[in-house]
C-alpha cells in the first residue's frame, strides 16, 4: 500500500514484535485506512536521531497553528510509534533499538499532504550502551534515558524462549504497571514505559522499581522519574 498520513484517530497499545508500540486502528500497516488520505510531496518532513533513541520531526508547509501528525516505521513496515495530531512542530517520536527507520509526517491544513524520510540510529551514535545481539544469560539491562521525564525504554535479553513478566513498582512495593506477561522469543527486547499506571494515571517523581520474572528467574533495578 502507499504511505500516506493518518491524522486525529485514535491511539492503542498493543505488543509488537516484542516492544511496545503505538500503531493506528489500521494495525501495524503505516498509512491511511481509508479515504481522504494525504498527498505525497516534497520537502515536507525533516527527521533528526538524537540520543536516546529519539528523532526531532519537524513538519514544513503547515498553516500557521494548524496541527500536525506522523508516524516512525521500521525495517519490517510496522508502525511503531505515532503522534496522531500536535500544536508541537517539532515533535518527538521514539524508536525501540537501533536501526534504519521511515518517517512519514504531514498535515491536513492548507491540504492534505505529507512527506516521508529515513533516519538511521547506529550503535556508535546512541548515548546508550548497545548489548551484542547474542546472550547467553537473562538479563535486564539498566532504563534509559535515566532519570527520565516522560518515557524510558527498558531493555532485557533472554537465551532462550520464555515467558516473561516486567512489572513496574513503587519504593513501598506496591504494582504501578505491567508492562508485560507474555511469551518472547530469544534475544533482545525493548519495552517503553510511559510513567503512567495501568488505569492511564500519570506518576509522581520518584524512584521505581523494575522487575523481570521468568520461571524461577528474576532482576529488579531502580528507575529516578524527574519531572
Amino acid at each position: 500500500m502507499n504511505k500516506k498520513l493518518l491524522i486525529y484517530i485514535s491511539t492503542v497499545l498493543v505488543f509488537s514484535t516484542g516492544f511496545l508500540a503505538r500503531p493506528s486502528f489500521n494495525g501495524t500497516d503505516p498509512g491511511c485506512a481509508g479515504g481522504s488520505c494525504h498527498t505525497l510531496k516534497s520537502n515536507v518532513v525533516n527527521a533528526a536521531a538524537g540520543n536516546n533513541l529519539q528523532v526531532t520531526v519537524n513538519v514544513l508547509g503547515a498553516s500557521n497553528n494548524a496541527p500536525v501528525a506522523g508516524e516512525l516505521v521500521d525495517a519490517s513496515n510496522n508502525v511503531i510509534d505515532v503522534n496522531n495530531g500536535t500544536n508541537s512542530n517539532p515533535f518527538i517520536l521514539t524508536a525501540p533499538q537501533p536501526g534504519i527507520y521511515t518517517v512519514n509526517a504531514g498535515y491536513k491544513n492548507p491540504s492534505r499532504e505529507y512527506g516521508t524520510t529515513t533516519v538511521n540510529f547506529t550503535p556508535s551514535s546512541l548515548n546508550i550502551p548497545t548489548p551484542s545481539s547474542a546472550r547467553s544469560t537473562f538479563e535486564l539491562y539498566q532504563n534509559h534515558p535515566n532519570p527520565f521525564n516522560n518515557e524510558t525504554i527498558i531493555r532485557f535479553s533472554l537465551p532462550k524462549g520464555a515467558q516473561v513478566e516486567l512489572t513496574v513498582y513503587d519504593i513501598r512495593g506496591r504494582m504501578i504497571s505491567e508492562l508485560a506477561n507474555s511469551y518472547f522469543t530469544a534475544g533482545i527486547h525493548s519495552v517503553r514505559w510511559n510513567g503512567k499506571t495501568d488505569e492511564g494515571q500519570p506518576v509522581a517523581s520518584g524512584i521505581y522499581l523494575c522487575q523481570i520474572k521468568s520461571g524461577e528467574q528474576r532482576i529488579v533495578r531502580s528507575m529516578l522519574l524527574s519531572k
